[in-house]
């Protein structure tokens, strides 16, 4: 057996592919690239696979993470090109290493940055400055059975300026907390006045562990 972990992009209309559909669609474009996944045993085999943090529907990326299983070993690089050769427009697996005893699990990802671009006229950068020296941040999140009023703070890591209206988020993400890009800009337009808490585009920038280490070489 070896594994393997797997960086891949999402652009263009692939956006809109959801968690789910994205299990199917690399359980297909294995098979047609005719790799050697392998399936776990009984009544009802499964892939031997996981795919990372979910993506929101809607939200683009260039870090997405996926471990297979092979029942033979097969070259990192063969497998980016067979599996790019089959795979659908806006979907491109970007890099591929071997999985050594030891590296850290898909688990391990605790934090995530965005590129979000603001609709509008954007936010004033003082009142962002304000906004983060707030010593909480909270807000209504909705859970499966009601609403409850949490302190987004401590899961933000940091917001920065790319250049007057696209802002970059360093956010908690994982099983621990998981805080999207959305959240944060209902607290924003919460507390800043005149911001319109919408985003005209959401990108996942990268994944990375409580160090800010990536969990893919390359």
């Amino acid at each position: 057996m070896a594994k393997y972990r797997l960086e891949f992009s999402k652009e263009g209309d692939a956006k809109f592919v959801s968690h789910l559909d994205l299990v199917r669609l690399f359980t297909r474009v294995f098979k047609r690239a005719r790799l050697p996944l392998a399936y776990s045993e009984g009544f009802n085999p499964h892939p031997k696979m996981s795919i990372g943090i979910p993506l929101s529907v809607g939200v683009t990326s260039e870090a997405e993470l996926l471990d297979a299983e092979f029942y033979e070993e097969v070259p990192a690089l063969e497998i980016k090109e067979r599996m790019n050769e089959t795979m659908p427009i806006g979907i491109a697996i970007t890099k591929v290493q071997m999985l050594e005893q030891g590296m850290p699990k898909l688990s391990s990802v605790s934090r995530a940055s965005y590129r979000v671009s603001l609709s509008g006229d954007g936010v004033a950068k003082e009142a962002l400055a304000e906004f983060l020296k707030r010593e909480t941040i909270e807000i209504e999140k909705k859970t499966k059975r009601s609403e409850k009023l949490v302190d987004i703070k401590p899961d933000i890591f940091g917001i920065l300026w790319e250049d007057e209206t696209t802002l970059v988020m360093t956010l908690a993400t994982g099983s621990a907390a998981n805080l999207k890009p959305e959240v944060v800009l209902s607290a924003m337009k919460l507390y800043i006045p005149g911001c319109s808490g919408e985003a005209a585009a959401v990108h996942r920038l990268s994944m990375t562990d409580d160090n800010g280490c990536a969990l893919i070489a390359g």
